[in-house]
């Protein structure tokens, strides 16, 4: 990993190109692999294609990889392909392929790795190199990779899956795949699962798969990236059983005098009602906004949009067509039966919408209420608009107030706010008090494929009046802060993931209450919450996941209530400490900030808050989608996944909807269900220079480092710890002695080409680079 002396030529650096398996020089000691004194390295070798395809059969995971690797270096490579053994796996049957010829291959346990890894790092100076002292790791035979060349290793494995809880949880070691930055050309990722018993609550808490049921006891899962920044390992867990509504729980406790976390997952599998039953039936009110700006294709969209849920509604149905400008036209003007006749006079109505006039929210959302007032049970209503009240009453406070007071069914109104002009701040206050949801949809993109997914979702049985009561060993009140905080409906097929905190560890009682159609329900789960003896590590994504959805509740609560400090405080502590950047916080990220400036810090949150007044506009619809994905991320990363995938620039969103220093903007999140559930496509977000940050900000095996003058600095360092923290060059005796007294995961906090300075059990530490 040094310059190659007399020609030119680097080998990788394990910190910048690792793949899911990588590549180790048979000569370690040859110049070639020596790193420059105070150079970094350039990349030799690059990962063009990971491809992985697995069948997993009750805990048993046969699993087939083929890693595809270019040398970009003017020679030919001697190398080894060292692959990480999936952590407390029991794997066998390993073989190695290379361009299609079997090449042998062994294990090695974690001892011999400790040891042949430690001499690695020693005398190659590698520090990537650290993170594989300690775990088992599969190698093969020197093989060459001539210059300008692929060569594809292909291996095969079994491996038994660890039950965690009552989940079985399969590992997939793509971590180093691209760690530093260094994308992988493409990654492809399919595996099937096949139960003796029904599948429910596959979930992911690491990547967004696509997940398909093609009958209860299968489940497909596929992964497809390119060219993007890999996330890490990949982890899939799932549950079985027979319930109607599966429960599966997952805890985690890090701190003996901190809280708990905890995840819930519920995946109802309701019963389709009986024909002949009326009253189990959707009711539906379809608002539709015909203003002069919903010319040419929004109109025809919306055409679509209403026509597509015409054709969906059943006989027990029933329905009602609003349209909208600067008055307001009902088609029937009652709830109506969706019968044959009826729906085909309906679909012809709704060919005739012309748009053109104002707009007036107010009137039509109380003509919506007005109708659904009659309705036994609770309807929903589908609200569409692309702009702001111009019509009648449009003080936002009297709209919602009257609206609140009009809605005696208790209806649940799911607002679709089309583009920038929408005044997304009325929206939000309608959903917070009509027990519904803001749904924003960016410019450019299709109305009638989000109503299609969010009528898809509403269209299927549901468990009405939804309610969750936790006890911990027979005690109300052990558990706080849960998200969603209210339930209201749980749709069929539709995966809810609920986080919240506990204070106790002990045997927990889940009851789940709700109507199906006349019927009042309850379902019983029982589990166990872990103390700190009994949480696994890799369950710490469950703290970060809760700290994501508390951060979106708080950003709105201060949107619709107002400032508070302790609100204001509490998002500082949460954004710094899980490295969750948010519009009013990616300060955290900037160099000249300090970590523990408390008085900047508010002073430019608040300042960075203040953009929560504009109630329309780019850069309010951009606040209100943002907001909206943090309230329902169904993956602690999946906030800023989507904001780094949109790349915005901090000039091109200043002209868009400006955005000042330290900000990030985002775009529309897919329609989540209304019960916080995991969004279908969740819609890509932006950020005002996402690029730059995701170096200033690292998230290293659960601890959240910022880097401040070349150093990166552990976010939960006092200033105390920092000035007396111990420094170690790197590679000297004393740092090997720290890595002995390090466990795994911490261990990966030194693999970094960066100094680094972190704190374990009070004591703080600065790795120094070596003279």
């Amino acid at each position: 990993m040094a310059l190659l002396v007399g020609a030119g030529c680097l080998i990788f650096s394990a910190g910048s190109a690792l793949a899911q398996g990588f590549l180790l020089p048979e000569n370690p000691d040859s110049p070639i692999w020596r790193r420059p004194p105070n150079r970094q390295p350039v990349q030799t070798y690059r990962v063009d294609k990971i491809e992985v395809d697995a069948a997993i059969k009750d805990q048993v995971a046969t699993v087939q990889v083929s890693q595809t690797f270019r040398n970009t270096c003017s020679q030919t490579l001697q190398v080894r392909f060292v692959f990480p053994m999936p952590y407390d796996g029991a794997v066998d049957q390993m073989t190695f392929l290379v361009d299609g010829d079997e090449l042998p291959g062994k294990l090695m346990d974690a001892d011999k790795a400790r040891k042949q890894f430690a001499d690695y790092v020693r005398r190659m100076q590698d520090p990537a190199l650290v993170q594989w002292i300690g775990p088992g790791v599969f190698q093969t035979q020197v093989f060459p990779v001539p210059a300008g060349a692929e060569r594809t290793v292909s291996l095969r494995y079994t491996q038994l899956l660890q039950r965690n809880g009552s989940m079985t949880d399969w590992l997939l070691p793509l971590k180093p795949a691209a760690s530093g930055g260094t994308p992988v050309g493409q990654i492809n990722v399919s595996a099937r699962i096949r139960s003796s018993v029904p599948l429910t609550n596959v979930y992911s808490p690491t990547h967004e798969v696509t997940v398909k049921k093609p009958n209860s006891q299968t489940a497909t899962i596929k992964l497809s990236q390119s060219g993007k920044r890999n996330l890490g390992d990949m982890r899939v867990m799932w549950d079985v059983g027979e319930d109607p509504v599966p429960m599966s729980l997952v805890g985690y406790r890090g701190e003996r005098d901190e809280d708990g976390y905890f995840m819930l997952l519920l995946q109802p599998d309701l019963p389709e009602p009986s024909a002949k039953d009326r009253r189990r039936g959707k009711h539906v009110i379809l608002v539709l906004d015909k203003s002069g700006s919903m010319k040419r294709e929004k109109i025809e969209q919306a055409r679509n949009a209403a026509s597509y849920v015409l054709d969906r509604l059943k006989p027990r149905d029933q329905f009602e067509l609003i349209t909208y400008d600067n008055g307001v036209e009902a088609y029937a003007e009652s709830m109506t039966d969706a019968d044959e006749d009826t729906i085909e006079d309906a679909k012809d109505y709704v060919s005739s919408i012309l748009a053109g006039g104002g707009t007036n929210i107010h009137e039509a959302l109380l003509t919506a209420l007005h109708t659904a007032s009659d309705v036994d049970g609770s309807p929903y209503i589908v609200f569409l608009t692309d702009g702001r009240p111009t019509v009648g009453t449009v003080e936002v406070a009297k709209i919602v107030s009257a609206a609140k007071k009009a809605n005696d069914s208790n209806a649940r109104l799911l607002s679709l706010g089309v583009g920038h002009d929408v005044n997304s701040h009325l929206l939000d206050k309608l959903s917070a008090n009509l027990q519904g949801q803001s749904i924003y949809v960016s410019p450019g993109e299709a109305i009638d494929d989000h109503v299609k997914r969010l009528y898809d979702r509403i269209g299927a049985p549901a468990l009405t009046d939804a309610k969750l009561t936790i006890t911990v060993e027979g005690k109300k009140r052990s558990v706080r802060q849960l998200y969603p905080q209210d339930m209201v409906d749980l749709f069929s097929g539709d995966q809810v993931v609920v986080v919240g905190r506990y204070r106790h560890a002990g045997d927990v009682r889940i009851e789940l209450t709700g109507k199906l159609g006349d019927e009042r329900k309850t379902y019983t789960y029982r589990s166990h919450l872990p103390g700190v003896s009994e949480s696994h590590r890799r369950d710490a994504f469950v703290e970060r996941l809760w700290a994501v959805r508390r951060i979106g509740s708080i950003i709105d609560d201060i949107d619709l209530n107002g400032e508070k400090p302790e609100l204001v405080d509490e998002l500082i502590a949460l954004s710094k400490k899980h490295g969750v950047l948010t519009p009013y916080t990616a300060f955290l990220a900037d160099e000249d900030v300090g970590l523990n400036d408390r008085r900047l810090q508010q002073a430019n949150t608040r300042r960075n808050l203040g953009r929560l007044h504009a109630e329309s506009g780019a850069d309010a619809f951009r606040q209100r989608a943002a907001k909206s994905l943090y309230k329902t991320a169904p993956r602690a990363g999946a906030a800023e996944e989507a904001i780094a995938d949109f790349a915005m620039s901090e000039s091109s969103a200043a002209g868009a909807g400006g955005y000042g220093r330290g900000s990030i903007a985002s775009s529309a999140p897919a329609a989540p269900g209304l019960a916080g559930g995991q969004p279908a496509q969740p819609a890509p977000a932006g950020g005002s220079a996402p690029t730059s940050r995701r170096d200033k900000l690292r998230q290293i095996e659960g601890k959240t480092f910022y880097s401040r003058g070349g150093v990166l600095i552990d976010a939960e360092a006092s200033d105390e710890q920092v000035a007396a923290a111990e420094a170690i060059e790197q590679f000297s005796d004393r740092y090997f002695k720290l890595l002995e007294e390090l466990d795994d995961k911490q261990k990966a906090w030194l693999a970094q080409d960066d100094e680094i300075l972190f704190v374990v059990k009070g004591k703080a530490y600065k790795i120094v680079k070596a003279k």
